[in-house]
């Protein structure tokens, strides 16, 4: 049996499913105003949908049972086995329904069209996306990605903004690489930061720690594209900028608890952390041990 949720009513929010399902979405990334990309999970009986279009892409994945899936997009029909992982990729403005005949449980990414243009002027050097229809493919890198952004948003981690724009960055590229009309141009790297950039955007983390930053103001101090500022961060530090973000709050927590003047709780809200279990989590992830235990010793 499913677990029981809350229905969330995304119907007015951009980027999301259209109201052609009969029950709201058990879970939605819309409250978190991530950028470029939003998640929904859906637990539908067996039904069909009337047909509808959608002005953005939107990726499907199948986390619950195996069932049999029919849809026809401008006329073209289809029926394949939605085994467990499936992956679909759902082209834009294109007339649509579906039918299916148990009850499912699908994880939705809707991606944003600018997310996708952005990425295309880097990588392809064209402003131009259309991304190929494909109805039911496996595709490990996909179901990581959409199964991490969930992860995110159930545990409601500290820095989950950064976290879902680095996320929504890799999916585009991976998606313009092997699912886009046009074929893969890559642009070569050419190198990490320099050390003014690489000053400036350090500084500016551990000006703002406490803040949920973002990966679009990281790059824009830079002064780059997100998607060339993580892999030039990478390059000149080893690290992504959010495993960055991450460590200078523990070391800046470090700080605070041999201090001896704030409370854990406390420390966890002034480094960036949502509550105190994700400092603690964190900590000892990349210390060993417990802030207590640093305390005591």
């Amino acid at each position: 049996m499913l677990e029981e949720e809350l229905p969330v009513d995304n119907s007015s929010e951009e980027n999301s499913f259209p109201p052609v399902l009969p029950r709201l979405p058990v879970l939605s990334s819309h409250q978190c105003a991530w950028r470029g990309i939003s998640l929904e999970q859906f637990h539908q009986p067996p039904g069909e949908t009337p047909e509808y279009s959608v002005d953005h892409y939107i990726i499907t994945m199948n986390i619950g049972q195996s069932f049999q899936c029919e849809q026809a997009i401008e006329g073209h029909y289809e029926k394949e086995l939605m085994f467990h992982g499936a992956i679909g990729v759902c082209p834009i403005n294109s007339l649509r329904w579906h039918r299916w005949e148990r009850e499912i449980n699908l994880l939705l990414l809707n991606l944003d069209l600018e997310l996708l243009t952005r990425n295309a002027l880097e990588l392809l050097e064209s402003d131009r996306v259309e991304l190929l229809s494909r109805f039911v493919i496996e595709d490990p890198l996909i179901q990581q990605i959409g199964l991490a952004l969930k992860s995110e948003l159930q545990s409601n981690k500290s820095g989950g903004q950064l976290y879902a724009e680095t996320m929504a960055n890799a999916l585009a590229v991976h998606l313009l690489r092997n699912y886009s009309t046009q074929g893969h141009r890559s642009i070569p790297c050419k190198g990490g930061l320099s050390q003014h950039k690489l000053r400036l955007v350090i500084d500016y983390i551990n000006d703002y720690l406490e803040r949920d930053l973002s990966l679009d103001e990281l790059a824009a101090i830079a002064q780059l594209s997100p998607y060339h500022f993580s892999r030039a961060f990478k390059q000149s530090t080893g690290i992504s900028p959010h495993r960055y973000v991450i460590q200078q709050r523990i070391e800046r927590a470090k700080q605070l608890l041999l201090q001896g003047k704030m409370s854990l709780a406390d420390v966890a809200i002034a480094c960036g952390f949502s509550h105190q279990s994700h400092l603690n989590r964190h900590f000892k992830r990349l210390t060993g041990v417990t802030p207590k235990t640093l305390l005591k010793s």
